[in-house]
């Protein structure tokens, strides 16, 4: 994957990171998201907005292509990550996976160490060559998830011993560990108390300096937050997308208006 062609898009002042044009998903006859188009941007936090059952975490698995482990999915419809077609047979899911990262709803952390559930992907991935190397990426991902303070004196223990709030940061660093130029977040504080939460959030603002922020969130006060553009689907559509202000204070669609105001979902 690192052979992809710089795509010089502009949107604003942010680059083109991932294209997606017609995509169509069906679970066996169902017909779960309707053609959708939508540029994802550079170094930008982009939230999917809308009701339960809408479409938002189905189009989210499309980009680092986790519909391939669901025997049903069927998806049409392209998705390019600087240019490069993510669904052509000759990208390697699992290499795609390392460079689209993804943080799910529930923390998950491998039963093994704090440093090896940190260390996991920079090994299989062939990214150090060194174990002084290895502990480098390791203290750098644990610094970004704002971990390494609490973390650096117990990297040995379980990482399933830490707090919920704790371990969902723990994999966020295990995400970026492998250097992603995308990270795809499905509904990453849903499992979690207000005040771990609110550091998720503060971390989000700060890793969308250095990679493309996408996150599905149920919350419209955390998408208000967060994020730069937001997108909004219903019933499978992707309904509009735009600045998260201007989504907010002056959608342009009656369905985002009514589903801000609280009347749909």
């Amino acid at each position: 994957m690192n052979d992809m062609t710089q795509s010089n898009v502009d949107v604003g002042a942010a680059k083109v990171k991932m294209q997606a044009e017609g995509v169509q998903v069906y679970y066996g006859t169902t017909h779960a998201l309707k053609d959708v188009s939508v540029n994802i941007l550079d170094k930008v936090a982009t939230a999917f907005i809308g009701p339960s059952g809408c479409g938002k975490s189905t189009f989210l698995r499309c980009l680092n292509r986790m519909n391939d482990t669901v025997a049903s999915a069927r998806v049409e419809g392209k998705i390019t990550l600087e240019g490069q077609d993510i669904y052509d047979p000759k990208v390697d899911s699992v290499q795609l996976r390392a460079v689209v990262g993804m943080v799910f709803q529930k923390p998950n952390p491998f039963p093994k160490s704090i440093y090896d559930n940190v260390a996991y992907g920079p090994r299989i991935h062939g990214r150090t060559s060194s174990k002084a190397e290895l502990d480098e990426i390791v203290e750098t991902s644990l610094r970004k998830a704002a971990l390494w303070n609490e973390a650096k004196d117990r990297l040995s223990a379980p990482g399933t011993g830490l707090s919920g709030g704790q371990q969902q940061r723990l994999c966020i660093a295990r995400a970026i560990a492998t250097n992603p130029q995308v990270l795809l977040m499905d509904e990453p504080c849903s499992a979690l108390d207000p005040i771990a939460t609110a550091q998720v959030e503060e971390l989000i603002d700060e890793l969308r300096h250095q990679f493309s922020v996408v996150i599905v969130t149920h919350s419209m006060q955390q998408a208000a937050r967060v994020s730069q553009k937001t997108a909004f689907f219903h019933l499978g559509n992707l309904v509009e997308y735009g600045d998260t202000d201007q989504i907010f204070t002056n959608p342009r669609d009656p369905r985002t208006e009514s589903y801000i105001s609280g009347r749909i979902g």
